[in-house]
């Protein structure tokens, strides 16, 4: 991914170049409201961080309401930092990213339902994923999230991935993973979400 964000990159930075486009009102003007938040992300090949503008109720609606995202002042690092690319603004498909850090407002309590936390693991690509997933009592959280919208929240995650030549584990809080990204997912113990912060060194 982080190929394609310096091709963007000569079309984000440099609109002198080109005569500036006519934009047309917006249909919903309600979409352009809101304060910018901070996110951070993760694709196949790197990091992301920046800010995103969030018009209302929580981070989730958002990244499922759109398959492409709007962002400013996005920095984006290879995993294995022989890579840097900073952008004034870019958009990025929803399908490019796999996880994402869940910021601003926890929503309506009212459009809350019970549910019950389920520990379970995940493998997407590099990425090793810890944390809990929603479900109602009775159902099963793996049919669930089957059946979920495609960006799902998960409390109390942690992400563990290969960084700079050290294998490193991150308790990060509630994430956002992109269901359709998951290569294998798994239920798992409740000693196995609750790890530590860990940095290895992953040279031989």
């Amino acid at each position: 991914m982080i190929q394609g964000m310096g091709r963007r990159l000569r079309l984000a930075i440099d609109p002198a170049d080109r005569p500036a486009p006519e934009v047309p009102p917006p249909s919903r003007p309600s979409e352009l409201l809101g304060p910018l938040v901070d996110f951070v992300a993760y694709a196949d090949d790197c990091t992301l961080s920046g800010l995103i503008r969030l018009p209302a109720g929580r981070l989730t609606d958002l990244l499922n309401g759109r398959d492409e995202w709007q962002l400013v002042d996005v920095m984006a690092e290879s995993f294995d930092g022989a890579s840097l690319v900073e952008i004034k603004e870019v958009a990025i498909p929803r399908d490019d990213i796999v996880v994402v850090h869940a910021t601003g407002p926890r929503g309506n309590n009212e459009d809350r339902h019970r549910t019950n936390l389920h520990p379970v693991t995940m493998q997407a690509g590099r990425l090793r994923i810890r944390g809990y997933l929603h479900a109602r009592p009775g159902l099963d959280p793996l049919v669930v999230i089957a059946r979920s919208r495609q960006m799902v929240p998960l409390p109390d995650a942690s992400i563990e991935y290969d960084h700079h030549g050290f294998r490193e584990r991150r308790r990060v809080g509630t994430i956002v993973v992109n269901r359709d990204r998951i290569d294998v997912i798994a239920r798992a113990a409740e000693h196995e979400i609750d790890l530590p912060d860990l940095i290895l060194s992953t040279a031989i």
